[in-house]
């Protein structure tokens, strides 16, 4: 690996655990909006087995597929769920503590995940957490992948395949729309989240933005601070080379591993905003517009889960 500094800022906090865990623990990765069947976390994983495994017998990093890009049949939002929900009380049953790391759409699904098993989730990372849908041309962005992955094919045939780290465009559409649910039905508990976090975003990354990071930390009542890479966009977990500080940051949080790669660091002390609350003439708290909401429409989710038997 070529020697090279990379630019990092990260806020610390005095609270937070990098020790070497004294049980067994796993490090359950979800992937992002894959092209490939080749998980996200998987370099992330070989990295740690080269350079860490032997001292470290207890900890495992563990990538859970939510859906294969070529079948669409696994293409279905409640789908993510059920498997992720599956392979954390797998772990659970085998006596382990559980890490979990949400990557770019189910970021929001970790968060999910952990306010289900508050207590047993010890520790969360969120990994370039997407909140926005329309601001950050999300949608936009996938179309154009799949009508340019077209356009080149008919050109260039089975080359483009091999470049673009798949064989067809079959089922995309259906596959953006389900990931769009996910983020829908489950950003809301971001809020939820009841351990301490640490997010990671790239300063050049084009769909956890600027205001989706924002709105992100804005709503998680915990503890958390942020790491930011410069020169990192959205794929911020692709390579050794290009991303192994993220790796190390990563494993430095969930088990403690020491850090080999240089970095030059900017330590910042966390954000802590102060949360201004509006009261009425007699003094009351007055609630938000999403506080209404949720009022409004209790069962909310209740209702999601029938449509889903439906699909």
């Amino acid at each position: 690996m070529k020697e090279e500094t990379f630019q990092v800022k990260r806020e610390r906090d005095p609270g937070f655990d990098f020790s070497k865990p004294a049980r067994k623990t796993a490090l359950l990765c979800t992937n992002g909006f894959q092209n490939a069947d080749i998980h996200d976390a998987t370099a992330m994983k070989e990295y740690f087995e080269r350079n860490f495994a032997k001292d470290y017998p207890d900890c495992e990093i563990v990538p859970v597929q939510l859906f294969h890009p070529a079948e669409p049949k696994t293409h279905r939002a409640h789908l993510y769920e059920k498997i992720l929900d599956e392979k954390i009380r797998e772990y659970l049953g085998k006596g382990y503590d559980i890490v979990l790391m949400g990557y770019s759409f189910s970021a929001a699904l970790a968060c999910k995940m952990q306010s289900k098993y508050a207590g047993k989730i010890k520790k969360l990372i969120l990994v370039a957490p997407i909140y926005d849908t329309i601001v950050n041309h999300m949608i936009e962005g996938y179309v154009k992948y799949v009508l340019k992955f077209r356009r080149l094919s008919k050109k260039y045939g089975h080359a483009v395949a091999k470049a673009m780290g798949r064989t067809t465009t079959k089922g995309m559409i259906g596959l953006l729309l389900s990931i769009l649910r996910s983020i829908l039905f489950c950003r809301g508990y971001y809020k939820k989240v009841g351990c301490d976090t640490i997010i990671i975003r790239g300063d050049d990354d084009e769909l956890c933005t600027t205001h989706s990071l924002h709105k992100v930390r804005y709503k998680m009542k915990n503890r958390n601070i942020l790491y930011t890479y410069h020169k990192m966009n959205h794929g911020i977990l692709k390579t050794e080379r290009a991303n192994g500080p993220v790796y190390e940051d990563v494993l430095s949080y969930s088990f403690g591993t020491p850090r080999r790669i240089p970095t030059e660091e900017s330590v910042l002390q966390p954000v802590r905003k102060e949360r201004k609350v509006k009261l009425d003439s007699d003094g009351n708290p007055i609630p938000t517009f999403a506080q209404i909401f949720d009022q409004l429409d209790p069962e909310a989710e209740e209702s999601y889960a029938e449509d889903q038997k439906a699909l």
